[in-house]
């Protein structure tokens, strides 16, 4: 199915099983402000809009929350583990968004919602969570990249800064995996 909106992608979402175990798994851990991030929603889109019947697969299912109370980088190791024995098939990656600024120096972000608007490029920019049983997307740049298989970099990667995205996308061999990809404002 060719996706047209955010609509469609919430679609996708709430039919693909896998996801919405993950997401159950990650709403039920209880974290603040969660979100699960990056290349869970992003590489699922790419897939669908490049017309793949098998998904690409992910390194890494990225949750992503606020705590600005407890910013010790073993307090996320040791939730990776906690959910390792919860689905020891998921290789998550916790990370406290509290405490993230400190990798590209920046100011310390105020939410989960301001330190995905920090992430490389506007399609990884991008979040979906569980509310209930209702699929919460957030796209901190629009969807509009991510539905056309697009990356760009996010105002905080552009200039100098532009090698980065560059780099991520070769060492992650996107061009490889979705041709379709259109590398854009490099």
């Amino acid at each position: 199915m060719k996706l047209t909106s955010e609509s469609d992608i919430k679609t996708l979402v709430e039919n693909d099983k896998d996801m919405m175990r993950v997401l159950r798994i990650a709403r039920d851990f209880g974290l603040p402000d969660w979100w699960i991030g990056a290349g869970f929603l992003r590489c699922r889109v790419w897939d669908e809009q490049s017309g793949f019947t098998e998904t690409t697969g992910l390194k890494d299912v990225d949750v992503v929350y606020f705590n600005g109370d407890d910013v010790q980088p073993e307090t996320d190791w040791q939730y990776d583990k906690d959910l390792l024995v919860v689905a020891p098939d998921v290789n998550w990656e916790v990370r406290n968004q509290a405490r993230m600024h400190c990798i590209n120096g920046n100011e310390p972000f105020t939410s989960t919602e301001d330190g995905i608007a920090h992430w490389t490029e506007t399609a990884t920019a991008v979040a979906v969570k569980l509310d209930g049983e209702e699929v919460k997307l957030l796209f901190c740049y629009g969807s509009d990249d991510l539905l056309n298989i697009v990356a760009r970099p996010t105002p905080y990667f552009t200039g100098v800064n532009s090698q980065t995205v560059r780099d991520r996308i070769e060492k992650k061999q996107w061009r490889k995996k979705w041709p379709m990809l259109q590398i854009k404002d490099l």
